[in-house]
């Protein structure tokens, strides 16, 4: 035993002195792994989003063609060519969409992969029948599989993207959507991780969502301009349908989030749930009633939506806030942190983005602007004229053929072929919202 115990003790004199052992010098030790950085997560889980939109779209076809290849089936050969376009059109407008809500990472490897994406799924897009109203053929669907086919296994290429720089690769580990890339490497011990990521994402998304709810007013369902009045049906018939459900999808996220393993978060998570629930059974449980609720009069609709904003009202935020819950636990802390959906601990109340063209809305004439708008205003982009009006978590774009309603980062179109305004809400806040106007 005496013997063993000298051995032992040599080994790791060998070691302490950084000695060789069998003549091999021992190996260098493995840089730490460098921490995640919010825009690198944020731009990892919206890439692997859209990445996995497009899994298994090379499938479809091959039901389709046994469908064709029996005559039996003839009768159900149309509707299926139809589901199986629709279906990767549907798949790859959003992918498409979510490529081009990107920002920039900021490395060349990863940024040239979105681009080269996006030009793939253009590629498959201009082979789709262009005629949305009629019913694609099977020689089409043929066409357009064979352009699906030939996409590269976009999954494969971006594992090799994030390989290639050490923090896209930490941060892409912990996004909730992406696939974990096997990183080599001591971890710092209060660096986020995966699961508590998103638990964190998913918190602060739904704490947000139940505070908009919360803070419901009956006068940002009222439109009091005589020129879109008739419009107000619409989006009192609307909240009152959509409410209920709302709720109910709140509900079902909470009820499938894994328990974060930290007492007060989890006492957090579980109290906000047992609020919406209890909401739950007194609102209106289905949104199907929108077209009919949108023919009744407003008179009659108003004190509907009163009584929901009512029970909206009644909903219930934990105390201790979560802000304060996740500042106490530094793993937590740092998920939180670095999570798509949540604004860091300790930074500054939010502020609006500056506008290029600030209150001036006579430069929106040209057809491209960026203009800040306080509460209602008339608006003229290349000839067309619209009234935005602002929220509390939104705006309103009114103008004679209807309404679009849509938050933060959100855009909405109208015209006619050719000739179209886009307006994009770059922030809201205080009554206040930076709009993004352009044509084509």
């Amino acid at each position: 035993m005496r013997v063993r115990s000298a051995v032992v003790l040599g080994a790791f004199a060998l070691v302490a002195a950084g000695c060789t052992t069998g003549g091999h010098a021992l190996p260098a030790p493995l840089p730490p792994v460098p921490a995640a950085a919010r825009a690198l997560v944020a731009w990892s889980q919206a890439v692997c989003t859209s990445v996995q939109a497009l899994q298994g779209l090379q499938t479809g076809i091959d039901e389709v063609n046994h469908t064709a290849a029996d005559p039996s089936q003839a009768g159900f050969l149309a509707p299926e060519i139809s589901s199986y376009v629709s279906g990767i059109t549907g798949r790859i407008g959003q992918a498409g969409q979510g490529l081009k809500s990107v920002p920039p990472s900021g490395i060349k490897a990863a940024d040239a992969f979105v681009t080269q994406l996006g030009k793939s799924l253009d590629e498959v897009t201009e082979k789709a029948p262009s005629d949305t109203t009629a019913q694609p053929t099977l020689a089409q669907a043929r066409e357009l599989a064979t352009t699906v086919a030939a996409l590269k296994p976009a999954a494969a290429d971006l594992s090799k993207v994030v390989r290639g720089d050490a923090k896209l690769n930490a941060s892409s580990n912990v996004a909730p959507a992406c696939a974990p890339v096997r990183q080599f490497g001591p971890v710092d011990a209060a660096a986020p991780t995966r699961p508590l990521v998103e638990w964190a994402d998913t918190m602060c998304g739904a704490v947000t969502a139940a505070m908009a709810l919360k803070a419901q007013k009956i006068e940002d369902l009222i439109i009091t301009d005589p020129r879109y009045a008739r419009l107000s049906g619409f989006d009192l018939g609307s909240f009152i349908s959509s409410a209920g459900p709302g709720v109910a999808r709140l509900v079902e996220t909470l009820g499938t989030v894994t328990p974060s393993g930290i007492p007060a978060a989890d006492k957090y998570h579980d109290g906000l749930l047992a609020s919406l629930r209890a909401v739950a059974p007194k609102l209106p449980s289905s949104d199907s009633q929108t077209a009919d609720l949108a023919f009744q009069p407003v008179e009659q609709l108003k004190p509907q939506a009163e009584q929901i904003i009512g029970v909206l009202a009644t909903i219930a935020l934990p105390s201790p806030d979560l802000p304060a819950i996740e500042a106490a636990n530094p793993v937590l802390a740092h998920s939180h942190d670095v999570a798509p959906q949540c604004r860091p601990l300790g930074s500054p109340p939010p502020t609006l983005p500056p506008a290029a063209n600030g209150t001036d809305l006579g430069a929106c004439a040209g057809g491209k602007c960026q203009v800040l708008v306080t509460g209602q205003a008339d608006i003229t982009a290349s000839g067309l004229t619209f009234t935005a009006s602002v929220t509390l978590s939104g705006v309103r774009i009114l103008q004679d053929s209807g309404e679009l309603s849509f938050g933060t980062g959100g855009s909405g179109s109208f015209g006619t072929p050719g000739h179209m305004v886009t307006v994009r809400l770059a922030g809201v806040l205080d009554g206040k919202a930076v709009l993004d106007i352009s044509t084509g």
